[in-house]
């Protein structure tokens, strides 16, 4: 009886918490203005779906049926990645992973990537022991990833891939990112002369938290991480910055401190502006220097959407 009442009951819980895709729960990876709104373009292909409570064969049969209603709606929001996140999860059942293998056949047989992410190592042992999960570059993947956020990260490099733009290997000159600012070709070498370019180690901090802002960057190539130190913490990874994305330039205008510290993760190349560099341009060249201002207007507009959008599915 006991049994009978435990398994009616949950039955009648939601397994899915949230449910959202890609536009609205960007990644934390800060790319290019243009590729960051190519993303959002194209996060309709991305299904997050934030999982809770006791998966047991009845919730996971809801779970799936879920999915296959979303496979079944209009061609506009047909999605290509499902990413399944256990955070909230409090255990999986062994009774619930003979739907795990018909939800890994469903995905071949209609052609989506399933990524699981924040699983515990009972959950993970059991999916690896099933077989579920794929190894190696294949056309259709089930992956694992250790956070949320890394799971949407990998949806977004394999959309960039599909699209030919290989974002991972990007190097940058200083031409190619003002070209994409300047409004005529002659501003670029006008603003160049400002810049100095800076080659960083991994390892190395670009600043700490409490440093004087005098400077904002943009990145070349190579990783640059924002990151939290927390006193006999390991340090928290809050953003990554790639090729073409601009860092520090907050400081620049508000005058205060560094709010955090910067880290370079992989070898990186930098394109640095001083603030009193910054000034020079402005009284030398305004009309030149209005264009920066508008693209870092608009790369905050861009980041504070994203941020939005990211909070409006979890209050």
């Amino acid at each position: 009886m006991a049994i009978t009442l435990f398994v009616v009951h949950y039955s009648q819980l939601s397994v899915i918490k949230i449910e959202t895709n890609g536009s609205d729960h960007a990644s934390n990876v800060d790319r290019d203005l243009e590729t960051r709104e190519l993303l959002h373009k194209e996060g309709h292909r991305v299904l997050i779906m934030v999982l809770q409570g006791f998966i047991f064969f009845g919730t996971a049969d809801k779970l799936i049926s879920a999915i296959r209603n979303r496979i079944m709606e209009v061609e506009g929001s047909k999605f290509d990645f499902l990413v399944l996140d256990f955070h909230h999860v409090s255990q999986l059942d062994t009774s619930a992973i003979v739907t795990f293998s018909k939800l890994a056949q469903l995905s071949d047989r209609v052609g989506f990537h399933i990524i699981i992410s924040s699983a515990d190592q009972k959950s993970l042992k059991q999916l690896v022991k099933h077989d579920f999960f794929t190894f190696g570059d294949q056309r259709l993947e089930r992956r694992y990833k250790e956070q949320l956020d890394m799971a949407v990260d990998w949806c977004e490099r394999r959309i960039l891939r599909d699209l030919n733009l290989n974002a991972e290997e990007q190097n940058l000159e200083l031409h190619d990112v003002l070209g994409r600012i300047a409004y005529e070709e002659a501003d670029v070498k006008l603003l160049s002369d400002f810049f100095v370019i800076e080659k960083r180690r991994a390892g190395e901090y670009l600043f700490n938290e409490g440093d004087r802002g005098e400077s904002l960057y943009f990145v070349g190539s190579g990783t640059v991480v924002v990151v939290l130190k927390v006193q006999d913490q390991a340090e928290r990874i809050l953003r990554k910055y790639k090729a073409g994305a601009i860092l520090g330039e907050m400081a620049i205008y508000t005058g205060e401190n560094r709010t955090a510290s910067v880290r370079i993760e992989d070898d990186a190349v930098l394109f640095r502006l001083d603030k009193d560099k910054l000034e020079e341009m402005s009284r030398r060249f305004p009309a030149s220097t209005a264009a920066l201002h508008t693209y870092i207007v608009k790369v905050l507009s861009e980041r504070l959407g994203r941020a939005n959008r990211n909070l409006s599915r979890y209050i």
